[in-house]
């Protein structure tokens, strides 16, 4: 294999890098400077993915790039921003060209949708691990934050739930959708959203105790993978596995009920899957249903990335 310098690191991903105007300074010195856009906020993010506890040794670096930019991307997302600016820091035992040159196409095929900078990063020496960190702009001052979920509001998701679950009984990834677009749509209808990346279950229960309400979910109306669906209806897999699973880059968030049909419409146009699941109360209990029977489920189950016997 091949091994590569730091230098030739710079080099390879100066080759792809988009250059934005905000840049006065850009990826080659000890740092970056920009000048950011002034009619806009700043939103800020970032992800640490380590081998063994985000992801196996059997990742490709195509995967670990793309995973590292959607995770990034969705928590831009959650706040109607727009990626502009990517750090990257990378930690690999031996590093070569073949497996950088992967990790940036990997990221580069999610970034490609936007103008993104890469203003720099840092490699070092160890375990393999990935650290992003996304700068963002945005237009609406709605933050759709998790505290201003209100009583009656709609709950939605996007996409499905169980992807990466699916994937992962298969020693596969799943390399999710961005779902930026429906973030900056959300800005103008949505009160609260989140992303389901450490689960359905965690993301909702922070929104239901955040804004001091309570939710009614009917799970026949949760988009879920087939074969995970049909695990849980044949008892092989309960609910609460499969609910409090992360690693879904999807949205969930909450809507008005005078504002349903109309995100509704617009995400049809756009061919961005949404579903609504329930609804918040003021009563001080999150309750799960199917099939007009009551699902007992530990809101409380937390996500864990790889168990001691996978």
């Amino acid at each position: 294999m091949k091994k590569i310098t730091e230098e030739q690191i710079i080099d390879l991903v100066s080759n792809k890098n988009s250059f934005r105007e905000e840049v006065i300074v850009p990826i080659g010195e000890d740092t970056s400077v920009l000048y950011p856009k002034q009619d806009k906020n700043i939103v800020i993010t970032t992800d640490t993915m380590n081998i063994n506890t985000h992801f196996k040794s059997n990742i490709t670096p195509y995967e670990l790039g793309y995973i590292s930019a959607i995770s990034n991307i969705s928590d831009l997302s959650t706040m109607g921003a727009e990626p502009a600016f990517a750090l990257i820091n990378l930690s690999l035992n031996t590093p070569t060209y073949d497996f950088i040159h992967k990790l940036t196409e990997g990221y580069n095929d999610v970034f490609k949708n936007f103008s993104i900078t890469i203003l720099g990063g840092d490699t070092t020496k160890g375990e393999t691990s990935i650290t992003m960190t996304l700068i963002g702009y945005a237009v609406s001052n709605n933050y759709m934050l998790t505290t201003d979920a209100q009583k009656d509001d709609l709950i939605y998701i996007s996409g499905n739930v169980g992807e990466m679950l699916n994937s992962h009984q298969k020693n596969e990834y799943f390399l999710h959708k961005d779902r930026n677009q429906l973030g900056k749509i959300l800005t103008d209808y949505a009160s609260a959203c989140t992303d389901m990346s450490d689960g359905l279950l965690k993301s909702l229960k922070n929104i239901c105790k955040k804004s001091n309400l309570g939710a009614s979910i009917d799970l026949e109306k949760v988009c879920i993978n087939e074969n995970i669906k049909k695990q849980i209806l044949d008892k092989n897999i309960k609910w609460d596995d499969v609910l409090s699973y992360g690693e879904d880059y999807e949205l969930i968030f909450t809507i008005n009920p005078s504002n349903s049909v109309k995100i509704k419409n617009i995400c049809k146009q756009l061919s961005i899957d949404i579903t609504e699941i329930g609804s918040l109360s003021n009563e001080d209990r999150i309750h799960f249903q199917y099939d007009s029977n009551i699902v007992n489920i530990d809101i409380n189950k937390e996500f864990e990335h790889f168990k001691k016997n996978d």
